[in-house]
């Protein structure tokens, strides 16, 4: 994985130009070039990881939750873990000391894993493979009425990232598109969702509904007005469906990671 990430940092700093003269004129990839990474022997269990154009900063979280934001991959797809993995916890405070801005402000939400999964590689000296397994998986299509979807006002070819926030079971969304949905979907169903829609344009949209058992299609709706379960609250919102099947799904195997020494 991490020639992998390597790889995708280098296409992205060509442009995936093929012309010579047009790759000399993309700037390259941004990194974070001051990282402080420290030991947190709270007692606290409560993490928190916010994300700026210039700035990561991660506080009383394992390894497995940089992992997460690093690959984009649930915990559950990760393999070879060592046991200090999940149980020590670090704080983590990295900045792109001389940004240019017009770059940096454009980046990919995989260009930004890949400026995490930098400070893996150097920090923990974080080894790592794909392995692609065939699982039971969530295909995201359109519902039987068409979808219910608001057409943003960003560009569907634009390069620019679209804005997701989600808080507990309430998600917003700016210029998105479905495979961004899908593959944020993936978490609290904790399986992996595929975009079968179809759909390629960025659309605006608000997601509401309840979390308890979920993963059965069942929500506890003693609440008169609690929103439905997440099945049906994309069915009933966006208009669209998750229909079970299987697929190929990647994998991340841990082959060597190490302790950092703390700055």
């Amino acid at each position: 994985m991490a020639k992998f990430l390597l790889s995708l940092t280098l296409v992205a700093s060509l442009g995936c130009c093929r012309n010579g003269a047009a790759q000399q004129l993309t700037p390259p990839m941004p990194a974070y070039d001051a990282v402080v990474i420290k030991l947190n022997n709270g007692l606290g269990r409560g993490t928190h990881v916010d994300m700026d154009d210039t700035t990561f900063r991660a506080t009383n979280v394992p390894l497995k939750h940089l992992l997460v934001n690093a690959f984009g991959i649930r915990e559950g797809l990760m393999f070879g873990l060592p046991a200090w993995a999940d149980s020590l916890r670090y704080d983590v405070s990295a900045k792109v000391t001389d940004p240019d801005m017009k770059v940096v402000s454009h980046l990919s939400r995989e260009q930004r894993q890949a400026m995490i999964a930098a400070i893996l590689i150097d920090r923990f000296h974080l080894k790592t493979h794909i392995d692609l397994k065939t699982l039971p998986v969530y295909e995201l299509v359109v519902a039987k009425d068409g979808p219910k979807l608001t057409a943003s006002a960003v560009a569907a070819d634009s390069t620019a990232p679209g804005n997701m926030n989600v808080h507990n079971t309430d998600m917003t969304a700016t210029g998105v598109t479905l495979s961004d949905l899908a593959g944020n979907l993936s978490f609290p169903l904790d399986r992996t969702v595929i975009d079968k829609t179809g759909l390629t344009g960025r659309y605006d949209f608000r997601l509401q509904w309840t979390a308890d058992n979920v993963v059965n299609g069942a929500a506890d709706n003693s609440a008169a007005d609690a929103p439905p379960n997440l099945f049906t609250a994309i069915e009933e919102q966006l208009g669209l469906k998750l229909q079970p099947a299987k697929g190929p799904v990647e994998t991340l195997v841990v082959d060597h990671v190490e302790q950092p020494t703390e700055n």
